[in-house]
């Protein structure tokens, strides 16, 4: 099982790729797989910046964070930029198509009442097969775990060069009987959408 971290900083945003280096540095040392960094473009954290971090184990990355929030050179710079967290997040890795890099991150937002394998695979099909297409890089879903009033939502991210792009994949889904037959199978509804810009 892979699980991947949001934490979402507060803060200036003047050397972003000061603080990727450094997160990249201080998480991958500690066992994280993939370290990134991304600002939000739309919804109530816009403006925010957010680490996200892979793990083969919840508790490798509850103790690696510890550690890095400890840590003297992340404090230091945590408070040249007046970094404070907002707010921390796991989840699950459920599914994962293609390359998942992009200059933007445009998750959709989603519950449902089929947890199975089976839809799972299923909606991972149908999204490699009618969104994918139109100039998305990677495909990840991942299910919230612990993420406060997130908790047990999918978070389905399409990773792109252009947010045209996720757009123009995002119609051609919902106009496309065979992903719409598929999301009214397993109770899917979409309860938000949110844009992040990748450093």
């Amino acid at each position: 099982m892979t699980f991947m971290a949001f934490s979402t900083l507060s803060g200036d945003n003047t050397n972003l790729e000061g603080d990727l280096e450094l997160a990249t540095r201080k998480f991958g040392a500690l066992g994280s797989t993939r370290t990134a960094l991304s600002v939000a473009l739309t919804g109530p954290n816009a403006g925010n910046a957010t680490i996200t971090t892979m793990w083969d184990s919840a508790d490798a990355c509850f103790d690696a964070r510890k550690a890095v929030m400890g840590d003297p050179e992340v404090v230091a710079a945590m408070q040249a930029n007046n970094r404070v967290p907002v707010q921390l997040g796991l989840s699950e890795v459920r599914a994962e198509i293609g390359n998942c890099e992009g200059a933007f991150a445009c998750a959709a937002v989603a519950i449902a009442s089929d947890h199975s394998d089976e839809a799972v695979a299923e909606v991972a099909a149908q999204s490699e097969r009618v969104i994918m297409p139109h100039g998305i890089n990677g495909y990840r879903m991942v299910r919230m775990v612990a993420a406060g009033e997130q908790t047990g939502a999918y978070v389905n991210l399409f990773y792109c060069d252009s947010v045209d792009n996720y757009f123009a994949g995002s119609a051609a889904a919902w106009a496309d009987a065979g992903f719409v037959a598929q999301a009214q199978k397993i109770g899917a509804q979409i309860v938000d959408r949110l844009i992040s810009r990748m450093v």
